[in-house]
């Protein structure tokens, strides 16, 4: 029997709002017509509307591992991380001149969860800074190791 994916959709409004995001936005999946059958995604904005500066996406996958993550090529500036008493992975991409990045990726008990901060405004905070902030605050809502 496959594993159950976790929902990143399931983050209560009362901890994105905690967090400092909009509890109000939310976006479920990949977008009209886009399927991503080994990945589950939900992206949360900052306050602001259209206007805010970036945007959180929680993706989870059962197929997919943190060492990939490690692993792969493309991922830059890559750094180890222990959040919440669990194996992390700080990293960024290159999303092009336009878009400013940073991703943890999270070991979950099957699989890992990837919390990633997309900047669409060069206003000089540091992504990795911001996205390492929504991961410690939100860190628990993701499914924990079975004791």
């Amino acid at each position: 029997m496959a594993a159950e994916r976790w929902d990143p959709c399931s983050i209560t409004p009362e901890a994105i709002a905690a967090t400092g995001l909009d509890p109000e936005y939310r976006d479920e999946g990949w977008g009209k017509g886009i399927e991503v059958p080994d990945w589950s995604s939900c992206t949360f904005h900052a306050l602001g509307g259209v206007n805010s500066p970036y945007g959180l996406s929680v993706l989870s996958s059962t197929d997919h591992t943190i060492a990939e993550a490690r692993a792969k090529s493309t991922n830059l500036d890559g750094r180890d991380l222990f959040i919440g008493g669990r194996d992390a992975y700080m990293f960024r991409t290159e999303f092009g001149d336009a878009i400013r990045d940073c991703q943890i990726a999270i070991e979950v008990p099957r699989g890992v969860v990837v919390f990633n901060a997309l900047y669409n405004k060069d206003d000089g905070v540091d992504a990795c800074e911001v996205v390492l902030q929504h991961v410690n605050d939100l860190e628990s809502a993701v499914p924990a190791a079975a004791k």
